[in-house]
């Protein structure tokens, strides 16, 4: 894989003279980490109702051993894509896999509540090192007509972690080989992640062109602006939302208002800004950011708060839970399979449908429950899932594609960012407000509601998730791009 500038100006029909033949072992070893993330991420889900009765955490405690490790990975993700470009991408993502599987390790360990949010942070800062450098490896190492074909195999690793992520880590707890509880789950990270850096040595060095700095001013900005806007909506039921958590949420929008005010200053002084905010001109990225932040604020949030219904409620233990996620990470996978091929025939249709059925799911499940609330694995319920699953594919898979297609050549970098940045952060403020919906509407402790109390309070959070998803149809609706331009991108 070769760096020299002289494979930038070769025409396309010699650039395969120019690569290594070795990039797709390399294509192997750079997609390792982007599984490891993704199945740590959705087996935690699974077992965070088991790790807060374990450690005897609050509520609040287990919303933010989910929503920091989301809310420092979004944060982080603005500026490590630029620092594999300055240091090299092999080095930062060696850095960032040795980290993660240390926290991993430590995660295992850890018997406090507070002790394992702070290694959860960590170890979303050590994540943050992994995704942007696997993207610009695949980027920067393939041949133009080979990225349709590399970026269809990344959707669906994706689709694969998601799916059995929910279901493994279940069978896991269940399975509980060494008694280790659901710190399995943290453990199962440890050899997967020594594997990756077994086979790290195979990738090529590789960094960005030019002279490179860093906008300090704008990471503080962006950092503390996210984190006094996202912690306090996580502290807030708690601490019964006291003065200073108020203050600490006006705090937030006055320094990311700042934020945008630097920003665009330094951008017409000819400077080098944290983010490019000019890509906000282009309507068609605008609208798809939009929907990005709606669909995955959406997603996250019925995750969270089907899990505790489940465990808290219906008293499922994780690997009935898993089950019960089975048909939605089945559905979730297969549109994640195909949706390149149904998007190329159908064009932008594919998306809202997928966006409308997705609400009208969280929408019917609130029927189901006033039938029958107890059995989530009978037929119905099966069926409902599946649909969910199967709209959700046919929404976050291509709209990946379609965002990122909407950006010149010249904005990738940024625009990549920014998608992984907003698709974390949903899941931040996901987590944290429906937290505070779910926690209101149940008007008791997790430990001494009735049933009908989380059936009241599920249904509620589920008209949230419901018109988030239907509200991203809204925005979808405003994507207008003919299926030949589409075409092209996929």
């Amino acid at each position: 894989m070769s760096n020299h500038p002289s494979t930038t100006v070769l025409p396309y029909k010699n650039q395969e003279h120019q690569v290594d033949p070795r990039r797709w072992y390399a294509l192997a070893v750079i997609l390792l980490p982007i599984l490891l993330n993704s199945l740590n991420t959705y087996m935690i889900q699974v077992a965070l109702p088991l790790i807060q009765n374990s450690l005897q955490a609050s509520f609040s405690d287990a919303q933010l051993i989910v929503t920091g490790f989301s809310l420092s990975l979004a944060v982080a993700l603005i500026i490590s894509g630029k620092l594999g470009d300055m240091f090299g991408r092999k080095r930062l993502l060696l850095i960032g896999v040795s980290g993660f599987t240390l926290m991993a390790m430590l995660g295992g360990l850890t018997s406090n509540p507070t002790l394992l949010i702070v290694i959860r942070i960590v170890q979303g800062l050590a994540a943050a090192l992994i995704q942007p450098q696997v993207l610009s490896l695949m980027q920067v190492h393939f041949l133009p007509w080979e990225k349709g074909l590399v970026f269809s195999i990344y959707g669906a690793l994706l689709g694969f972690g998601f799916a059995f992520g929910l279901i493994l880590g279940g069978v896991l707890v269940n399975w509980n080989p060494f008694d280790f509880g659901w710190r399995t789950v943290f453990f199962f990270n440890v050899p997967f992640g020594i594997l990756v850096l077994l086979c790290l040595p195979i990738l090529p060095e590789s960094q960005g062109r030019g002279k490179q700095s860093i906008d300090w001013s704008g990471i503080f900005f962006s950092m503390s602006g996210l984190f006094l806007l996202v912690y306090p909506l996580s502290e807030g039921q708690k601490q019964g939302w006291p003065l200073w958590i108020w203050g600490c949420l006006i705090l937030s929008l006055l320094l990311l208002f700042a934020f945008v005010v630097v920003e665009i200053r330094k951008q017409k002084r000819g400077g080098a800004p944290l983010i490019d905010l000019t890509i906000f001109k282009q309507r068609l990225f605008g609208v798809g950011m939009t929907s990005v932040l709606l669909i995955y604020l959406s997603m996250f949030s019925f995750f969270f708060v089907l899990t505790y219904f489940l465990q808290f409620g219906l008293h499922y233990d994780a690997q009935a839970t898993s089950r019960v996620f089975l048909p939605l990470g089945c559905g979730f996978f297969v549109t994640s399979l195909i949706s390149s091929r149904i998007v190329r025939r159908w064009g932008m249709a594919v998306l809202k449908v997928g966006a409308m059925v997705t609400g009208i799911c969280c929408l019917l499940f609130i029927l189901l429950l006033h039938i029958n609330a107890m059995h989530l694995l009978h037929i119905e319920y099966i069926a409902l899932f599946l649909v969910y699953g199967l709209g959700l594919g046919l929404v976050t898979t291509p709209l990946t594609r379609v965002v990122l297609g909407t950006v010149p050549l010249k904005d990738a970098g940024t625009g990549s960012g920014l998608f992984n940045t907003f698709m974390y952060l949903s899941g931040s403020l996901g987590v944290a407000l429906i937290s505070i919906l779910f926690s209101a509407a149940l008007r008791q402790s997790l430990t001494s509601a009735a049933l009908s109390d989380y059936v009241r309070a599920f249904s509620i959070s589920l008209g949230a998730c419901g018109g988030l998803a239907l509200a991203a149809f809204v925005c979808l609706c405003f994507l207008r791009e003919s299926k030949e331009k589409l075409s092209e991108r996929q």
